[in-house]
């Protein structure tokens, strides 16, 4: 077994290393978890030390396995020959069709409530953002050890702009994402066995043009993706979080960070059902809905928010040179 596949490293928050952990010592010295700085919850903990002394073959496979790499690393394509990333690629894409179809369902059930009660959307957003965040939690909890527990074009892109992850890794885990939410919208479809019609107001995609422009949609969008990435990023990739909520913990608060966002935009006015926050749901629940109304608000107001964070993480690092 590899030496990238039997130790995983971490920084001190002191920035001084600490030992090298040995899987084998703790009983795992069967399993496959390799380095990635860009893991969801692991705050930077998973990656190999500058003093390993396979630090240079490990990083020249996997540039992302170490804290600090630079850009024309990043944007080697030899990653794409790398076999063990297309397997966390696919990971990757089956749980996001997985966790499409599960969302899909109750967002769609979650819909029809709007007019049933006396709260209006108050009600089915509040019960939609619990949901959101034990599904976040509990798909980043089940991926992170494989895959870095992604599940959203948004929160690679805004890993890639953040230097933790590389061009290859950014661009087959997208690929892959998107794939299994089509695929997961249209088996949605499919098991409920309705038209393409029935699945048009599916809440955190739908937005009705005649009472909510473009410009509006993707205000809500963006300004919600930029908080949704600040905290991720702040509990659950920040290594001087390590000691503080550690892997254990770090998952709940990013779900908890999305069910907040979601929430807070699910019922605030007519005409929009809440922010999106995951491109890839939204392509697939639409592709399945054949109705794509402002699906590039969804794309456009992450991107520039995983941009706008890549451009502080560059200018507050969180380490020194």
């Amino acid at each position: 077994m590899s030496t990238s596949r039997k130790h995983v490293h971490s920084l001190e928050s002191t920035g001084a290393p600490e030992a090298t952990r040995d899987v084998e010592q703790q009983g795992l010295h069967n399993t496959v978890s390799r380095p990635f700085a860009g893991r969801i919850g692991g705050n930077q903990q998973f990656t190999v030390s500058r003093d390993d002394s396979q630090f240079e073959s490990i990083t020249r496979k996997a540039p992302d396995a170490a804290t600090y790499f630079s850009w024309h690393a990043s944007i080697d394509p030899r990653g794409f020959s790398d076999l063990e990333l297309w397997k966390e690629a696919t990971i990757e894409g089956v749980g996001t069709g997985l966790q499409i179809f599960l969302s899909g369902l109750f967002s769609l059930g979650l819909s029809s409530a709007i007019t049933e009660t006396s709260l209006g959307p108050l009600l089915p957003a509040t019960i939609g953002a619990i949901a959101n965040t034990v599904l976040i939690s509990l798909f980043i909890f089940a991926g992170g050890p494989v895959s870095g527990g992604h599940f959203n074009p948004f929160i690679t892109i805004a890993t890639f702009f953040a230097r933790l992850a590389t061009l290859p890794r950014t661009t087959l885990y997208v690929a892959f994402q998107c794939s299994g939410a089509v695929i997961g919208g249209f088996l949605m479809r499919a098991a409920l066995g309705l038209p393409a019609a029935a699945l048009e107001k599916i809440p955190g995609c739908y937005v009705d043009t005649s009472l909510v422009n473009a410009g509006q949609a993707y205000t809500f969008e963006f300004m919600t993706a930029f908080a949704l990435i600040f905290v991720a990023f702040g509990v659950g990739l920040d290594p001087r979080q390590r000691v503080v909520f550690g892997p254990a913990l770090s998952p709940i608060l990013v779900g908890i960070a999305l069910g907040l966002c979601t929430f807070s935009t699910g019922f605030v006015t007519p005409g929009f059902s809440g922010a999106s926050l995951n491109p890839a749901r939204c392509l697939g629940l639409m592709a399945a809905a054949e109705r794509f109304d402002y699906h590039y608000v969804h794309w456009l107001g992450d991107i520039t928010a995983a941009i706008l964070n890549g451009i502080m993480y560059w200018c507050i690092p969180i380490y020194k040179d």
